[in-house]
């Protein structure tokens, strides 16, 4: 079969958002020719995980990327620390920490440094970097099957704008297709850890008001604690436009139908302390956090990253950092495969050390949101 394959590529990948895109770019960098189909018809529109560590800005600088970033991000170049506060009115509340590097001990160990860029303005940067490195990325393209053999896997993927299907041989395929993995599940690789924290609503939305509420308070989040209308607010351009997670219980047999408009904008009012704020809802996505590791990495010539292979909760942005962190440590190994210079022994390394990484960040992870009081999250027995 894999003779007659419409495409033969060293590299498959499944899945476009950030550890997808940055899997193609360090693979690109790394000149390993490779696909990479995504369902989705572009990059993500909603302002997601934001917070991007100094680790993970130290390899897109590598990559080249990293003043590209720093230009994507600088309308938030200025915001530091996290507050937590039943109302922003006045200047009640507390900073839980006000500076990511007080003193500036890092600097002193990296020539980069954190970055505050939403997952809606970066993945665009990844994804002109990849294709600049020779990416062939497709979105609105899904992989519909596969099978692996001793010397390589066959993939049958959907063009779904042409309704069309057409055949992939590859030598490996790189699955960093969410917490849900089509390709986990097809593999039959089980998962451990505490399972579901919580759910929220994410809300993006336009206040020309706020901005004077919030006054010259340059944070990163903001915890709302009304014990009425707690949520998390975070700005996107410290102007107008905003975001709010508010707390989602679908255990309580909550339904997402239940957050309309009306609902949310008194709810933010609560939240913030201001009766008549202008809230102008503009996007509205739910999300679960868990805490979950694979029990496995991959299988054969198949490997997980990202979101695929761990579920962290988003308190402290572990979770795609530790997915970019995922893919580079994947990327170079396949290169080195590819290429003839290391045997395909090296390719096992990638579970024995990333693995840990995403069972000890997790927990960690897990811990924040408690210390945090994260809205919605209440800790299971033995969290924290």
């Amino acid at each position: 079969m894999h003779q007659e394959a419409d495409h033969r590529v060293p590299v498959l990948i499944v899945g476009g958002s950030l550890v997808g895109l940055s899997t193609s770019l360090f693979l690109g960098r790394l000149g390993v020719p490779h696909l990479l189909v995504e369902r989705h018809s572009d990059t993500s529109v909603h302002p997601r995980g934001r917070g991007n560590n100094v680790r993970t800005m130290e390899l897109y600088r590598v990559a080249g990327i990293e003043p590209d970033i720093k230009q994507a991000a600088a309308l938030l170049a200025g915001n530091h620390g996290i507050l937590q506060t039943p109302t922003l009115v006045g200047d009640a509340g507390e900073w839980l920490f006000k500076h990511i590097d007080p003193g500036g001990g890092l600097a002193r160990f990296s020539p980069t440094g954190w970055c505050l860029c939403s997952q809606n303005d970066l993945e665009p940067v990844l994804l002109k970097g990849a294709r600049a490195l020779g990416g062939d990325v497709r979105f609105s393209h899904e992989l519909e099957s596969f099978e692996q053999d001793a010397d390589g896997v066959t993939a049958v993927v959907l063009d779904r704008t042409r309704d069309e299907r057409f055949t992939v041989r590859a030598d490996y395929l790189v699955a960093a297709d969410g917490p849900r993995s089509p390709v986990r599940r097809r593999l039959g690789i089980g998962h451990s850890g505490p399972g579901d924290l919580f759910a929220n609503v994410s809300v993006t939305f336009r206040s020309k008001l706020l901005a004077d509420v919030v006054g010259d308070r340059r944070f990163i989040c903001c915890y709302l604690t009304d014990p009425e209308a707690d949520g998390a607010l975070l700005p996107i351009d410290n102007e107008e436009h905003w975001v709010f997670h508010a707390p989602w219980h679908p255990e309580r047999g909550e339904t997402l139908e239940e957050f309309t408009d009306d609902r949310l904008q008194r709810h933010i009012r609560r939240a913030v302390g201001v009766p008549d704020l202008d809230v102008e809802i503009t996007g509205k996505a739910s999300w679960r956090a868990a805490e979950r590791v694979a029990d496995r990495y991959g299988d054969g010539r198949v490997f997980l990253a990202g979101d695929s292979a761990h579920e962290m909760s988003p308190t402290g942005a572990f979770g795609s950092n530790t997915g970019i962190q995922d893919a580079h440590n994947l990327a170079w190994k396949l290169a080195a495969v590819l290429a003839g210079w290391a045997g395909p022994g090296l390719l096992a390394t990638y579970e024995t050390e990333r693995r840990p990484v995403a069972v000890a960040t997790s927990a960690r992870a897990s811990a924040r949101s408690v210390e945090h009081s994260h809205p919605g999250f209440a800790p299971a027995p033995g969290i924290g």
